[in-house]
């Protein structure tokens, strides 16, 4: 019961980290109707806080084994308390609010690969991330019906305050993180972090990591105007990005009750098929069932695949130099995902991100198979 209880913080300190991607389409539609910030703005505007993140998950990648989770955790949250207060005021001077979200990333991106790094330091690592994402995805659909709905009273500044609030109930709870790893598995194995992190499926891993999270943030960051075009109501956009997002519950829940008895390939080409299906759907057809259907089957395989992906990482380095630089590679690809949709949406052409999205997701899945067998053969713990 006490790793469950783990497992449910490191999810909640996590999902705090990520909050911006987790309501990333509600949050691009307040930026745009609530600020002077263009479309194309507010995607680099993303684009450059995920940057951040990746930068500093990068850096901890390499220096892994030694770093206390903890206090790392606690001065991660309060940068990005700051860098949210200061954006929900300067969303009206682009260039400005452009280095503050770049600061806001690497407090959020730290925290981030802190969290993540915990779950790989405990047994049963794949169901500790299927219960994390289950929560991001119960976190994303409130967020996403909510933001869009109340988003006139909030505005700018009222959105980045409550993302601040949350970064500060980050910081108390960060004080449970696990501190400094234990070194003795690596004097073992005589492997530091760069032999980990050069190995052929790290390499392949965290390439294909970051190819996957450029084609689900591209999709995402656009999938809220697409609606808008749509002429759909804020209630019917609200409904649908938050039903999309709540389907990713029962994706990222099954792996907690099958673990990796199926592998990982299997499953990985089922959530790619199925998001590439639902692609289709919004390509072929602009009718709100269709639309809402799309979303469905998207939050599903995104909640399906993350945790097979971290689980696969966190498999090859029990300290979590590995989950951290998969951290980074995720972190790059949603930081490229919307600045190169924001480039392929030209004048409101949503349909040609779309297909930009599904060339993305096949490459990562071929990626993946070049990862090869090696995570699962050196899978420990597994019930």
């Amino acid at each position: 019961m006490q790793l469950v209880y783990r497992f449910g913080l490191y999810s909640v300190l996590g999902s705090i980290a990520l909050m911006s991607l987790l309501v990333l389409p509600a949050m691009i539609g307040v930026l745009v109707d609530e600020s002077a910030l263009s479309e194309f703005q507010a995607g680099w505007a993303a684009s450059i806080h995920f940057l951040g993140g990746a930068m500093i998950a990068l850096t901890m990648a390499f220096h892994m084994h030694g770093l206390d989770l903890g206090r790392i955790s606690i001065a991660a949250f309060l940068l990005a308390a700051a860098g949210d207060v200061l954006s929900g005021f300067t969303a009206d001077h682009a260039v400005v609010f452009l280095m503050v979200r770049f600061a806001t990333g690497l407090g959020t991106g730290a925290a981030y690969t802190a969290a993540v790094a915990s779950f790989a330091r405990e047994r049963h690592v794949d169901r500790g991330y299927g219960l994390f994402i289950t929560l991001q995805f119960i976190i994303s659909g409130l967020g996403l019906f909510f933001l869009p709905v109340y988003s006139v009273f909030l505005g700018v500044t009222g959105m980045f305050l409550v993302f601040a609030a949350l970064d500060l109930a980050g910081a108390v709870l960060s004080r449970y993180l696990p501190g400094r790893a234990t070194t003795r598995s690596v004097g073992r194995s005589g492997k530091t972090e760069l032999h980990i992190l050069l190995g052929k499926a790290v390499l392949f891993g965290t390439l294909g990591f970051a190819i996957y999270e450029a084609a689900n943030t591209a999709q995402f960051t656009y999938i809220e105007r697409y609606g808008s075009a749509l002429e759909l109501s804020s209630q019917q956009l609200g409904s649908a990005l938050m039903i999309g997002s709540l389907a990713g519950i029962p994706g990222a829940f099954s792996i907690i009750l099958i673990g990796t008895r199926f592998g990982r390939k299997g499953p990985l080409t089922f959530g790619v098929a199925v998001a590439v299906t639902g692609l289709a759907i919004l390509i072929g057809t602009e009718q709100l069932a269709y639309y809402m259907l799309g979303s469905v089957l998207l939050g599903f395989s995104w909640a399906f695949c993350l945790p097979f992906i971290q689980g696969l990482l966190a498999s090859l380095d029990p300290n979590g130099s590995a989950v951290a630089a998969g951290s980074a590679s995720s972190t790059i690809g949603g930081a490229i995902g919307p600045g190169l949709a924001a480039v392929v949406v030209g004048d409101g052409n949503y349909h040609r991100v779309f297909l930009f999205a599904i060339a993305l997701l096949l490459t990562s899945l071929v990626s993946f198979f070049l990862a090869g067998e090696r995570p699962e053969r050196s899978q420990t713990g597994e019930t």
